[in-house]
């Protein structure tokens, strides 16, 4: 057996390494259902004069606003007078959590005029644990794990929704502003 075959499987035994890349994921959402029952995206509409120019706005606000870590233009339509874009954008807040929205825009315009929805999926913190060394996925490790989770983390993750919602308020209202600044 190679020299290097023998650390990687002793290694493997010590630590107990599984290469799976399993998590454990919590999904806090920023608006419980009993706050704002039925929420499930949050749409603005415009309707008026170049419509078109929020193809520029909204990446630089969403920069902004929110300071993505990274996001992905996932889907991009483009016809006559339509427009249509998708993103995901993601903010690591620390090691094991991050902020995560859906951004959605769809335009559709004749010359000057027209409009525009924009749609915020869902938007959650989450937070995903580890779970792919022996150790990781030991009933001893979970008890210590939902015990650090309550007692010290529990107000970290509050705090992080706060600040989610902080942002999304941020966001509407600069985009209302917006809104109105494209109907004058």
């Amino acid at each position: 057996m190679p020299a290097t075959q023998l650390i990687y499987s002793l290694n493997r035994l010590i630590m107990g390494y599984i290469p799976s890349g399993a998590k454990l994921t919590i999904w806090n959402e920023l608006y419980k259902r009993g706050a704002k029952p039925g929420l499930k995206n949050l749409e603005y509409f415009y309707e008026g004069k170049n419509p078109q120019k929020l193809k520029e706005f909204l990446p630089k606000l969403i920069k902004t606003v929110f300071a993505p870590t990274t996001w992905q233009q996932k889907e991009v339509s483009i016809k006559e007078n339509e427009y249509s874009v998708k993103w995901y954008m993601f903010k690591d807040l620390d090691n094991y959590t991050y902020f995560r929205v859906d951004i959605d825009l769809k335009i559709k315009h004749k010359g000057n005029k027209g409009t525009a929805k924009i749609s915020l999926g869902e938007p959650v913190v989450v937070t995903e644990y580890p779970q792919e060394t022996y150790w990781q996925k030991s009933f001893f490790y979970e008890i210590l794990r939902v015990a650090w989770n309550n007692m010290f983390y529990a107000k970290k993750v509050e705090e992080y929704l706060d600040w989610g919602r902080l942002k999304i308020s941020c966001f509407e209202e600069k985009l209302l502003k917006y809104f109105d600044y494209l109907g004058k």
